[in-house]
């Protein structure tokens, strides 16, 4: 039997950063990041930093484990969270191509639109 261990990384609604805190936080400067920074950046996390941040940028999105098997889809892997975090980052930005790297994420079925 394997025992799933809950996380809360979710961001609360009513927290209100100010810029000083928002510029500290590495979740904001993540979105920062110009692209080859962020690419870089994104390729060194541990999956379960990538997680944190998909599950802290999107409340009610399906990222923990926990919340992904519960409602019967497998957890993302290390890959899937860096194209996902990589997707939401870049897609609203102009100019974006759709590429991380090499690889085209608007041809892959990933867990965030773009």
């Amino acid at each position: 039997m394997k025992i799933v261990q809950k996380h809360y990384f979710a961001q609360q609604d009513s927290e209100v950063l100010s810029q000083q805190e928002r510029l500290s936080d590495w979740r904001h400067q993540l979105l920062d990041l110009p692209e080859d920074k962020l690419l870089e950046l994104v390729r060194s996390m541990p999956r379960l930093k990538l997680i944190e941040w998909l599950a802290w940028n999107d409340i009610h999105g399906i990222f923990l484990d926990e919340d992904a098997i519960s409602e019967g889809y497998p957890p993302l892997t290390r890959e899937q969270a860096m194209m996902c975090v990589f997707a939401v980052v870049m897609r609203n930005r102009d100019g974006w191509n759709g590429y991380m790297g090499d690889v085209n994420l608007k041809d892959l079925d990933l867990a965030v639109s773009l």
